[in-house]
């Protein structure tokens, strides 16, 4: 039931990037990426769709094993590697792992603007903007990132997800 929990996650994450590359619309450049939203953990910045070797080297070993599965988008495989507070997702591309996602879910982990699990919702639009929020979900869009704040019928943050797009 996690795995197919996860893969669940996994194919979500990866759908947005699965149109955009068989639509065969252009690559994000590198301008759009640093204006895009982008995750810290520590002094470690995790940039959606950017190569992740650097960036799981600086986060150390994973507290769980690495959960791999085939790629549906690319030839390789995509991965999910989880650490205490959030996951990052991967996924093959030219030779080398990209990161598709940031899930986080511990209430240690917040993003640059302050927001983390047990926020509540009206903290969401205070740092990002109005959101419609409608079923207790805040979405933002910049540069290649899709951030998203899911919330309970409290308006509670109960996850934050950041996607590549």
């Amino acid at each position: 039931m996690i795995a197919a929990a996860v893969l669940a996650a996994v194919t979500m994450a990866l759908a947005p990037m699965t149109v955009s590359a068989a639509w065969g619309l252009p690559a994000k450049t590198q301008t759009q990426a640093e204006d895009s939203y982008v995750f810290k953990s520590g002094n470690v910045e995790i940039r959606m769709g950017e190569d992740a070797q650097a960036v799981l080297a600086q986060l150390g070993t994973p507290i769980k094993p690495v959960f791999e599965i085939d790629s549906c988008a690319y030839q390789g495989k995509d991965k999910v590697y989880t650490y205490q507070d959030f996951e990052v997702s991967t996924y093959p591309k030219a030779g080398k792992e990209c990161i598709s996602a940031v899930v986080v879910k511990g209430a240690s982990a917040a993003t640059p603007e302050g927001i983390k699990i047990g926020s509540k919702a009206a903290d969401v639009t205070k740092a990002y903007g109005a959101s419609d929020g409608k079923y207790g979900i805040y979405r933002y869009e910049k540069g290649n990132t899709e951030l998203t704040f899911y919330t309970t019928t409290a308006g509670i943050v109960e996850e934050i997800e950041y996607i590549v797009k």
